[in-house]
């Protein structure tokens, strides 16, 4: 049941992002609810990710390990050498 919802939340997150993608942007999300302990890609620096733990509040850059980048079709850090870029907006 959880997964479930996980999904559907995922599918909500990503149609809205298709709507509002802005590919010169750093991609720094406003923390709602819909978007609180989900990571999101950030465009200008794969090292990190956008992380929003309070609703109203700045989102934080999360930093991954010291040799992992951001991969936003996984949702984590993964190791450099598996790392490959992909446009930032789906379209």
């Amino acid at each position: 049941m959880k997964a479930g919802y996980f999904c559907l939340l995922l599918v909500v997150v990503v149609i809205n992002y298709a709507w509002s993608c802005n590919p010169d942007g750093d991609n720094k999300p406003t923390c709602s609810s819909d978007n609180l302990n989900l990571p999101i890609r950030n465009f200008w620096d794969p090292t990190c990710y956008w992380l929003c733990t309070e609703v109203g509040a700045e989102p934080i850059c999360k930093r991954c390990n010291t040799s992992g980048m951001f991969d936003p079709a996984q949702g984590k850090c993964i190791p450099y050498y598996e790392w490959e870029w992909t446009p930032p907006c789906p379209w």
